[in-house]
């Protein structure tokens, strides 16, 4: 399908299709999650988390009382009926080769209405599901909005035979913007160290491992 980015909206049908989404996942996903009340109630912030499988906005979605706004490679939406489901969940493509200007303008706008933005910073899947080096993207966003940022972690252990996998998912305490040290000025290495924050934020989550069942 082709996305049509206009003005962001968020979408009655939202809370329908997560709540949906959620109950089939329970069937396949043993999800458990801890630290929501490190959400904010309220104005626009960045989630950023690490990548270990294609639904994973879906899985974090589940978690987040709010409704979220999620970055998805652009591959995801050549397909209509998938691409679509995306699309009501409130998702956007992003091209991944290159620098997108049109999806990170649109990311922008999201942050900018008061809307939460998910992003994974790694940009792409981890096949051993560790964390990997971020890129810049959060982080960039971080600094052309002012945003604060939570990190999210997801943990699973490989299994070649899962028959109803664990998944632990772990909401971060927030990054205040202030604590990047950004500035009016444009400075790659203060992106650069900003982005390893965030990636470290999240690594110290995932090195918990899993969320214990009384969770």
């Amino acid at each position: 399908m082709k996305y049509k980015f206009s003005e962001p909206k968020e979408r009655r049908s939202y809370y329908f299709f997560r709540d949906l989404a959620k109950g089939l996942m329970r069937f396949r996903y043993d999800l458990r999650y801890e630290g929501i009340e490190n959400l904010p109630q309220e104005g626009g912030f960045i989630v950023a988390a690490n990548h270990i499988t294609f639904i994973d906005p879906v899985m974090i979605m589940a978690g987040c009382p709010r409704q979220c706004h999620f970055m998805a490679k652009s591959e995801l939406f050549t397909k209509p009926v998938f691409g679509g489901f995306l699309a009501y969940m409130n998702a956007f493509p992003v091209r991944r080769e290159s620098s997108d200007a049109t999806a990170l303008n649109f990311a922008q706008k999201i942050i900018n209405n008061g809307w939460i933005l998910g992003i994974f910073p790694e940009g792409a899947r981890s096949k051993d599901m560790k964390p990997k080096r971020a890129r810049n993207g959060a982080a960039y966003l971080a600094y052309k909005t002012g945003a604060d940022v939570v990190p999210v972690s997801l943990f699973r252990v490989p299994d070649k035979n899962p028959l109803r996998p664990i998944v632990s998912i772990r909401f971060g305490e927030r990054i205040r913007n202030e604590e990047f040290g950004f500035t009016d000025a444009y400075s790659p290495k203060v992106i650069r160290e900003a982005a390893k924050r965030i990636m470290g934020d999240i690594v110290s989550l995932w090195e918990k491992g899993h969320i214990p069942i009384d969770k």
